[in-house]
């Protein structure tokens, strides 16, 4: 059977490259061009009526990419209820019922030991950064979970790619960053994405 895939994806992975080169070498202007673009371009083939929790969530994806884009402190928080809002979409488009099943060990463990992890770089932030953080935890964990629980390898490999990047992204915003910090989170987002 052949796969097939939208020319959107396509432009959407040849863009990503280019925005990936573009990190690697310190191309502001054309990050910023980039990065809500390839979302946006991910979403673009999707139903809106048939798949609309993933077709929000990508939307308000490309959204929170557009305020953590933003050189502000200040846009931190709006990005990030951005990507909260991502995953509860996400989350509700997943068809698995919710039930207590062991998946939910080893993912609520990987969380906690992360919040643990990350807490004292967290905790120098404002409350409401500190409330976020705990708050984007349990949806991105939520979101996880019930892609485990539905059993589609696909949007299980999607999930997990996601938990990574922002993984490596909170790492690299609380604790510390390193120069693979930034290509790394993005090349497991894109691929979360599509």
């Amino acid at each position: 059977m052949a796969v097939v895939f939208p020319l959107a994806h396509i432009a959407a992975v040849v863009l990503g490259c280019v925005y990936l080169a573009a990190v690697v070498f310190e191309q502001q202007t054309v990050k910023y061009l980039l990065k809500p673009t390839v979302t946006m371009l991910i979403a673009y083939p999707v139903d809106s009526s048939t798949y609309p929790g993933i077709f929000y969530g990508l939307v308000q994806s490309a959204i929170g990419d557009s305020f953590l884009m933003v050189p502000d402190e200040r846009m931190f928080v709006p990005g990030l209820v951005s990507f909260l809002a991502a995953h509860v979409c996400y989350t509700a488009s997943f068809a698995a019922r919710w039930r207590a099943a062991w998946p939910g060990v080893p993912l609520a463990a990987a969380a906690t030991a992360m919040v643990v992890q990350l807490w004292p770089g967290v905790e120098r932030e404002p409350g409401v950064v500190q409330a976020g953080v705990v708050a984007y935890v349990c949806a991105i964990v939520a979101m996880a979970y019930r892609a485990v629980l539905g059993g589609n390898r696909v949007l299980v490999a999607g999930a997990l790619l996601f938990c990574v990047s922002d993984a490596l992204l909170a790492w690299g915003k609380f604790m510390q960053a390193h120069a693979w910090t930034e290509p790394a989170v993005m090349l497991t987002y894109y691929a979360a994405q599509l």
